[in-house]
């Protein structure tokens, strides 16, 4: 059962980051130098992937406070 349950979990994240841009990767995996280089090279700093999630959400979410805080002065 607990297998099925994370098993789900990993599929409903997954599905939910198909769209995600390069800057949301970045983002949620806590690759801080990854966010930089896609907001040097013109990533919309509040893009939305296709469930409406903004990188600076990925970033809280997954804990990475750098980033989110990195996001937040750029504009998010």
């Amino acid at each position: 059962m607990k297998h099925l349950l994370l098993t789900t979990i990993a599929a409903v994240l997954l599905v939910g980051t198909a769209f995600a841009d390069p800057i949301h990767d970045a983002a949620g995996d806590g690759d801080l130098a990854g966010v930089q280089r896609e907001l040097n090279k013109g990533a919309d700093v509040n893009a939305k992937d296709g469930d409406g999630w903004t990188p600076l959400d990925f970033s809280v979410l997954r804990g990475h406070k750098e980033i989110a805080e990195l996001l937040i002065a750029k504009g998010a």
